[in-house]
């Protein structure tokens, strides 16, 4: 079942108090304009005694200032509350793993009953509702800029053991692909049962790309059954040769993973993208290396060679059930891109819907790339 946030005394919702450093920037942003103000007060005075019941410039002009100063903090004051609130809307829940899971997960050698899958989830009164799912070894964290401007209703999921706080838990052993694609499919029964009425699309970015694809072959039927209205593929990988930093971090040796890890950030193209693979390392390190390694081992397997073929595969059976698929290419696949057109005319797929960018792989989950893609779709 899904745990659902707190709504009691202590629920950010209900228990919502104005931060100290918002009140005194109001506060001093009223100071300023209502000094500024004061500074025509004499001159106000002196309107007012020698115009009689006339009002002259001076006084229209005093009273313009005076109205934009109390008008201008409150303005201010409200903006600054509302960011505060929708800060505070971007609230954590689980998703408990119980028995019924069992009817998803199909490996007996994974354990997962009795833990739980996070998320990430901002209540609009929209009736879209986008679920994200991360790359390799990120999280539900990395959608959250987005969230929090998001006029839509979203929900970003965390694979199983992808959680920073489950990196040393011996209740979060690795486990295999195929149980991280059914659990998300759980995952998404439950969401549809939660709020039957509202329209999915899946947002997969990377190996979260993947796993959307990958759900007709382990999850047969979950898609078209939840009736998903659309799925966005931000950087799936088409080949082998798109599994460059996977194909690294699979052979690393846990315990001297430096090598390696280096080798990485010598990748880097540019400066961009050196800062981008050292955050995105900074991050993984700090996660269970088992869980991503075997996650990125088996990964690798599923994209043979450097055909496009089974890429086209997955694609054209993603866009059998559901309402539509968009795929968007970073400026890097733009090598990729031409063929995977061709060969997606050739099996009758709409390639109006596919596009490469010129952003870069991480930019596409920026927050202004996202409500571009997404708000102006849906």
């Amino acid at each position: 079942m899904i745990g659902r946030p707190s709504t009691g005394e202590d629920s950010p919702l209900v228990r919502f108090r104005l931060p100290r450093w918002l009140a005194i920037l109001s506060g001093i942003t009223g100071t300023i304009l209502g000094f500024a103000t004061n500074l025509y007060s004499e001159n106000f005075r002196k309107a007012i005694s020698e115009s009689g019941h006339v009002v002259n410039s001076t006084t229209v002009s005093i009273l313009v200032t005076t109205i934009v100063a109390s008008a201008s903090t409150a303005i201010i004051y409200r903006w600054l509350s509302r960011r505060r609130i929708l800060q505070q809307t971007v609230l954590p829940g689980e998703i408990k793993i119980d028995s019924k899971a069992l009817r998803s997960v199909s490996n007996e050698q994974d354990a997962v009953v009795g833990r739980s899958l996070r998320y990430l989830e901002t209540k609009r009164e929209s009736n879209e509702l986008i679920v994200f799912l991360h790359g390799l070894g990120l999280d539900a964290n990395d959608f959250r800029p987005y969230m929090v401007e998001s006029k839509l209703h979203c929900i970003a999921l965390t694979l199983f053991g992808f959680n920073a706080s489950e990196r040393d838990d011996p209740y979060y052993k690795p486990i295999s692909l195929e149980s991280h694609v059914q659990l998300v499919s759980y995952a998404l029964e439950l969401i549809h049962g939660l709020y039957p009425h509202k329209r999915i699309t899946l947002v997969g970015f990377s190996f979260g790309a993947d796993v959307i694809l990958f759900l007709s072959q382990f999850t047969p039927g979950t898609a078209s059954r939840l009736r998903i209205h659309r799925a966005v593929l931000l950087d799936p990988n088409v080949n082998h040769t798109t599994t460059t930093i996977s194909s690294r971090i699979a052979v690393v040796d846990r315990d001297r993973p430096l090598t390696e890890l280096v080798k990485i950030l010598e990748s880097a193209s540019n400066v961009t993208e050196f800062r981008n693979l050292c955050q995105y390392l900074y991050k993984i390190t700090a996660k269970s290396f088992g869980q991503i390694q075997r996650h990125a081992q088996e990964v690798i397997d599923m994209w043979p060679g450097e055909e496009y073929q089974r890429f086209l595969d997955y694609l054209s059976k993603l866009a059998s059930t559901v309402g539509g698929v968009h795929l968007v290419l970073s400026f890097s696949y733009e090598n990729h891109f031409n063929a995977i057109v061709r060969g997606a005319t050739l099996r009758g797929l709409d390639t109006n819907d596919m596009e490469c960018s010129q952003n870069d792989h991480f930019e596409l989950i920026g927050p202004q790339f996202l409500k571009e893609k997404l708000e102006g779709v849906l």
